[in-house]
């Protein structure tokens, strides 16, 4: 959690708070984009969404940048945003660029950029990048730092009120997942917790299809079919589960031999597999044929949500249980520091 650093930040100008850094009871979910009131007398909300995970750079920076587009997107569409009518800006940060390595990265890097806008059909407005940053190490040899880039979305809500929270809301709702999981596990937060190299298969943005899921998932919420929406990114489906238990202080039941998967994979990527271009979506039962036909192909139910404040995770194809904890469990995991 970062909620100990955010909220020293006023995030409460004029009130035009919609959708805070923070939402569900007590504020403790993390949101996955702010939206604001820039104006109090229009019902427009303005957006505001991030995508960043240096951690894939070590392995390949052109599939990192693609990836923190892919992440700042799906955030922005998570509280009903459109990525038609969004737009993005970079901010890098890197290493010394003399250094032929850090300088092929970069172009990489910069090529995703050029691809991942074209695919999604979503502009840069603005950037800006800080390189050479370097030091020296103990034995005198310059080092870089990680090769990072940051990247914002911002977008445009022509009714607030259609915005949407990452929080679970009423028990008897059908949990779906939008999106492909794939073995993807290269760099993700489950190798640095078991202190396994970065390297690896990394995710990689399949951006036709997630264009296409985006701009689907955003009808769905605007035709008033979706009650929480939370992007799976660092850690996996089951970190997102979790946040969004705790957060509405509600359970969940979950099959996970009922994703959508190209090919058969392992325990840990089901749970931890960081694939792109993915949600968790709360779906009211009224609105579960509404929102499959309008999603076909793109989602898959996988369980429901519970008065019994507990997540499980399972397989029911391998009659396997994965995790079978109490939300306040997982929310004192999620606040230790």
């Amino acid at each position: 959690s970062k909620k100990w650093i955010v909220t020293q930040y006023d995030h409460e100008v004029q009130g035009g708070s919609v959708i805070k850094p923070f939402v569900g009871l007590d504020q403790r979910g993390p949101s996955d984009a702010a939206v604001i009131r820039a104006r109090l007398d229009s019902d427009r909300g303005i957006v505001v969404s991030n995508g960043f995970n240096p951690a894939y750079g070590d392995a390949d920076p052109y599939w990192m940048s693609a990836c923190a587009i892919d992440e700042a997107l799906r955030n922005l569409v998570a509280v009903g945003g459109d990525i038609n009518h969004a737009a993005i800006l970079d901010n890098f940060c890197w290493g010394n660029p003399e250094d032929e390595h850090e300088l092929a990265a970069l172009v990489r890097a910069c090529q995703a950029c050029y691809d991942m806008s074209k695919a999604f059909g979503v502009p840069f407005i603005s950037g800006k990048d800080s390189l050479n940053n370097t030091w020296r190490d103990p034995a005198g040899k310059l080092q870089s730092i990680p090769r990072s880039l940051l990247i914002s979305a911002i977008g445009v809500i022509k009714d607030a009120k259609r915005t949407v929270t990452m929080d679970l809301k009423e028990p008897g709702d059908w949990i779906y997942i939008v999106g492909e999981t794939r073995e993807e596990l290269g760099g993700s937060h489950l190798w640095k917790v078991l202190k396994k190299s970065s390297k690896g298969h990394v995710p990689r943005v399949m951006a036709q299809r997630a264009k296409n899921s985006f701009t689907l998932l955003h009808q769905a919420i605007t035709r008033g079919y979706v009650r929480a929406c939370h992007d799976l990114s660092e850690g996996g489906l089951a970190v997102a589960a979790a946040e969004m238990a705790f957060a509405g202080q509600l359970g969940m039941t979950l099959d996970l031999s009922r994703m959508l998967v190209p090919a058969p994979m392992s325990d840990l990527a089901l749970l931890f597999s960081e694939s792109p271009s993915r949600f968790l979506v709360e779906v009211p039962p009224v609105a579960r044929k509404g929102f499959e036909t309008l999603l076909r192909g793109h989602v898959a139910p996988l369980g429901r949500v519970s008065k019994v404040k507990s997540l499980i995770l399972k397989n029911a194809r391998t009659k396997t249980t994965w995790v079978d904890a109490t939300t306040d469990a997982l929310q004192k995991a999620w606040e230790t520091r």
